[in-house]
């Protein structure tokens, strides 16, 4: 009688992707969405202007407004405002935790939202990007900054290597955008000095990038030569597929079967 295996059997557990920091500046212009493969279960990404995919985000802010706008079911619209402009999220029955967070939210309320960015089309044609929530969570002023001041970090960082570390990714954001993001270096200045201006210096206090050490990686991004690297063209992002789907395609795959929501605001 053979042997029993007793082999540990490998299973392929699904990993989540990690959770981009950026700004709603940034977020409202990655209009174009992909995937990396055909297969139906596979994961859409935003290109992010900056170079980057995104599957997933983290963002934070004051939530200003939520307002119910669902028809025949709970959905709740949240208006969250960053330094740099505004987050749209959304959240119906098909995201039971955050919704039950985001009813707990009393705007003006300090929030920190883990999440999928996703996109639509309005009624004239316009691309529109909103958030579907995961975790929603309320903060404090000190961790707000903190988010502030990493999320300048991580924006200058995929200004400044993006090109380097994600080519594809990179190629294809300057084929669809026209540009290669690094206006977004000063979107990035502009929060943090909107963070000095308003709390001061102790609201960097402990925080891993000092102002000194930011203001030198700005003067390396604005240093850098705009022009395209060779080699890295737009042929270099052939085997990222175009992703076309449906309002209820994409509802679907982000877990909300009923399909997306129209308003464009």
């Amino acid at each position: 009688m053979a042997a029993a295996d007793t082999t540990p059997q490998q299973t392929d557990v699904p990993t989540r992707e990690v959770a981009k920091r950026v700004f709603a500046a940034e977020l409202n212009t990655a209009t174009y969405t992909f995937r990396t493969s055909q297969d139906e279960r596979a994961p859409v990404y935003v290109a992010l202007p900056t170079g980057e995919r995104a599957n997933r985000i983290c963002i934070a802010g004051t939530v200003t407004d939520i307002e119910d706008v669902g028809e025949s079911a709970e959905y709740l619209r949240a208006r969250v405002v960053d330094p740099t402009g505004t987050f749209w999220v959304y959240a119906g029955e098909y995201q039971t935790d955050a919704l039950k967070q985001l009813k707990k939210v009393q705007a003006p309320e300090f929030v920190t939202i883990v999440g999928k960015p996703r996109t639509y089309k309005t009624d004239d044609g316009s691309v529109n990007v909103s958030v579907v929530p995961e975790d929603v969570g309320v903060i404090d002023l000190e961790t707000r900054n903190a988010w502030v001041y990493e999320t300048a970090a991580r924006t200058l960082e995929r200004v400044h290597s993006a090109r380097e570390t994600s080519p594809k990714v990179a190629a294809l954001a300057r084929e669809q955008y026209g540009h290669d993001g690094s206006s977004f270096a000063h979107v990035a200045a502009f929060a943090l000095q909107d963070l000095l201006n308003m709390s001061g210096h102790d609201a960097v206090s402990g925080t891993s990038l000092d102002e000194e050490a930011f203001e030198r990686r700005l003067l390396e991004v604005e240093s850098e030569d705009s022009a395209e690297s060779s080699g890295d063209d737009v042929d270099d992002a052939a085997d990222l597929e175009n992703e076309s789907l449906s309002p209820e395609e994409l509802g679907k795959q982000l877990g909300d079967p009923s399909g997306v929501d129209s308003e464009s605001d």
